[in-house]
């Protein structure tokens, strides 16, 4: 009999559509804002093929938002019609053209369903498996609208002010207002602060209706909601949150309330940026960037451990080839979506995923190389970003952190290669390109190394050194001139986006410095806390005050108040102070060793794959259990096995009481 039916279509068309969707959505100071950036477009005609055997003659309906036709050998049917089928062995083809959508199909009947075990192909004769998502399962489902889940919500206050009416919902959100009627002259600022949902020049997301408008608006970000209308009318609204509804498989909570709420805030501001794809922030721009999702990838694994979210990033930022300029026109965010894919297998042991995109990755990989110098190294051409951090980093020329990104790029590709036994020279590159770094760009006299040599300058930042430490590209005794002579030395700039700033914690973490990390949360978070931020905010800069939090790129209030890239805290503390890691690809076999620092006790949940380890830790002993086998717990030089669905304990303190 047959199994589950599910919508399918050819691979990467669901992520092409949503994407080109969620590219074309931007708005700012009243304005549709074009994506500065191409954006692959959803195939015209697809093919879809099944064999299967009716033990009876049946009826099948094949349903679609597209339009074709059902080949049978009884002849062309239509699609979203009854076809007869005799008893036998039958081969189906369903040939589908869609001018806007994409093409999708729908089958449930009692001898075969629509699932990946179809084949499909582009008139090409390149068949491949179809591919769905798994919350797709009803015919009623439309793949052409997101699957979101809505809520409605309530503000908390209003007050009549500035000839409007200001309305709060209490904290950052992402809705849809809907108003019983719309009438002339109305105006809608959106808020992520009050000061600018008042500003009804410089709000970045603003709007101004007429009677004949859409009385249910597009989805936004705010906190805060300012309407004013100049015939003094103020027509009801109803608001809902549109969320996807992924949980949380991690928590976190230890003695230190401020690192708790610490926690939380990061726990809300990934869920809202976490949609059709991992997002770099819900009200300005809301779109893919690589470099964002890069650390979404990570901070997933330590959250949700959402394994469809993270590939349909993926799938969505590699587009389709040939490639003609970087992921994003960024050069660093090209090689960060190849390392992304080896991160994604080494967390899940996804072979599948790997073998889909692999043509994908080679094609970007060629595109990188074929751009470099004629000494083998990143430079920026016409049309590159070379963008490593808003920090001030000298990218005259080759710029270290661009290199060790492509050494890690090609470290990445030949274990890649290896998986699916292809060949490349993608490991004499890296050998290569790692001996002319540490040639060109360490000095020996300042333990450290510079941004570029082209430039004479041999200025020192914060930003390549990191790199050296994190990718290990330098030995552990190097690691520690760099930390001393670096990331202890004030006089290097400081790093102000919590983006680069979780790359620089992770150093420190990797180098065993804990508590400074620790410090940092509460002083840096911490601080965004204590100004009244409802989520993690773009850029922090404690040296400013009041509205200087919110100007960026120029604008007022262009800085983002609610950034994926804030999240950072729950990689730290599930990575470090909790200790979790994978020991072998997937978590087949991964290892629990806490480093507490400076907490005296925590209680957390951590993922790993498919399932969830318990840490518990006091000032007498620590425990851990998980629901998955391969554990070990590891604290004070000593080893303990996790048992499946039981509980490992290290004991250092005579005085020991039990979990």
């Amino acid at each position: 009999m047959s199994g589950k039916a599910k919508w399918i279509w050819y691979p990467a068309e669901y992520e092409t559509y949503h994407h080109k969707l969620l590219s074309c959505r931007r708005q700012e100071y009243g304005c549709d804002y074009p994506c500065q950036w191409y954006i692959a477009n959803t195939e015209l005609s697809v093919r879809f093929f099944k064999t299967f055997t009716a033990e009876k003659d049946t009826c099948i309906r094949i349903i679609t938002h597209s339009k074709g036709m059902v080949r049978t050998r009884n002849g062309l049917k239509p699609v979203n019609e009854d076809i007869f089928i005799e008893k036998g062995e039958q081969q189906i083809c369903v040939d589908l053209y869609d001018m806007n959508g994409f093409c999708a199909l729908y089958l449930d009947s009692e001898y075969v369903v629509s699932d990946e075990s179809w084949t499909t192909d582009l008139h090409d004769s390149r068949f491949i498996n179809a591919a769905c998502e798994p919350r797709l399962t009803s015919p009623e489902d439309d793949p052409r609208k997101f699957p979101f889940v809505y809520e409605e919500i309530l503000p908390v206050s209003s007050e009549e002010i500035n000839g409007g009416r200001l309305y709060d919902f209490g904290k950052e959100m992402f809705g849809i207002i809907e108003f019983e009627k719309t009438v002339d002259g109305m105006f809608i600022s959106y808020g992520e602060s009050r000061e600018e949902a008042l500003d009804k020049v410089n709000s970045v997301v603003h709007e101004r209706l007429s009677a004949s408008d859409e009385k249910r608006r597009p989805a936004r970000a705010f906190r805060y909601i300012f309407i004013t209308s100049e015939s003094g009318e103020f027509p009801r609204f109803t608001a809902e949150y549109e969320y996807l509804p992924i949980k949380d498989k991690a928590s976190f909570r230890c003695e230190n309330e401020t690192v708790n709420k610490i926690w939380d805030l990061c726990s809300r501001t990934f869920h809202l940026n976490s949609r059709e794809f991992f997002l770099d922030g819900i009200k300005r721009d809301r779109w893919v960037w690589s470099g964002d999702a890069y650390q979404s990838y990570m901070i997933n694994n330590y959250l949700y451990a959402d394994r469809e979210i993270t590939k349909r990033t993926i799938t969505a930022l590699f587009g389709k080839p040939p490639y003609k300029t970087h992921i994003n026109t960024i050069n660093d965010y090209s090689a960060y979506l190849i390392i992304s894919v080896l991160d994604y297998y080494e967390a899940t042991g996804d072979l599948k995923f790997v073998e889909a995109i692999w043509e994908k990755a080679k094609a970007l990989y060629d595109f990188i190389v074929s751009r470099l110098d004629e000494r083998g190294y990143v430079v920026g051409l016409y049309g590159d970003w070379i963008f490593i951090d808003w920090g001030k980093v000298d990218k005259q020329g080759a710029v270290c952190a661009e290199q060790i990104l492509l050494w890690k790029t090609c470290l990445s590709m030949q274990k890649l290669s290896s998986l699916l036994g292809e060949g490349g020279d993608y490991l004499s590159r890296a050998e290569t390109l790692k001996e002319n770094i540490i040639r060109d760009f360490w000095r020996e006299d300042k333990k450290a190394f510079i941004d570029s040599f082209d430039s004479g300058k041999e200025q020192i930042s914060r930003q390549s050194n990191v790199f050296a430490i994190l990718y290990e590209i330098v030995d552990s005794a190097r690691a520690e001139e760099i930390f001393e002579n670096v990331l202890e030395n004030d006089d290097i700039p400081a790093i102000t986006t919590p983006y680069f700033k979780l790359y620089e914690l992770m150093a420190i973490c990797k180098l065993g410095r804990t508590e400074e990390m620790q410090n940092y949360l509460e002083s840096y978070w911490g601080k965004m806390l204590s100004l009244g931020a409802t989520s993690v905010w773009e850029q922090f800069d404690p040296n400013e005050n009041g509205t200087e939090h919110y100007a960026m790129y120029g604008g007022k209030y262009a800085r983002s108040l609610c950034h994926a890239w804030g999240s950072g805290p729950i990689l730290l503390l599930g990575k470090y102070v909790c200790g979790v890691s994978p020991a072998s690809t997937g978590y087949e076999t991964f290892v629990v060793e806490p480093k507490p620092g400076k907490y005296s006790s925590f209680s957390a949940d951590v993922p790993v794959n498919k399932g969830v380890v318990h840490i518990e830790f006091n000032e007498k002993s620590v425990c851990a259990s998980a629901d998955v086998e391969g554990g070990t717990l590891i604290f004070n030089g000593k080893k303990v096995n996790i048992p499946k669905n039981g509980t490992a304990e290290i004991r250092y303190n005579e005085k020991f009481t039990t979990c």
